[in-house]
């Protein structure tokens, strides 16, 4: 993605747990979600913006909160350690000029 473009961005953990020699295993990997101009960007995943119906969050913890993409394959979730009020509310005034 052409960087030029980038409007905000986040960074969001993904936990992978697994077991090995029977013990758990835990492991945090830090990704950024961008958003773009006409994309809704993460490590895996690409989200065109039509495609977007609405983003909002909800604080889960004092530390952390769980960012949601609406999306046409449903809500998909995502765990922040910092306030995504301006990545959500830059989505919000690129969807809907009114906002």
């Amino acid at each position: 993605m052409d960087n030029s473009n980038l409007l905000a961005s986040i960074t969001y953990i993904d936990t992978e747990r697994s077991i090995e020699a029977g013990e758990m295993k835990i492991v945090h990997t830090e990704h950024a979600l961008h958003l773009y101009e006409d994309t809704v960007s993460a490590s895996a995943t690409h989200f065109h913006l039509a495609n977007v119906w609405d983003m909002s969050y909800r604080s889960f913890s004092d530390e952390a909160n769980l960012l949601y993409l609406h999306t046409h394959r449903g809500v998909v979730a995502y765990k922040v350690y910092t306030d995504p009020g301006h990545f959500v509310t830059t989505f919000k005034k690129l969807k809907n000029t009114n906002y």
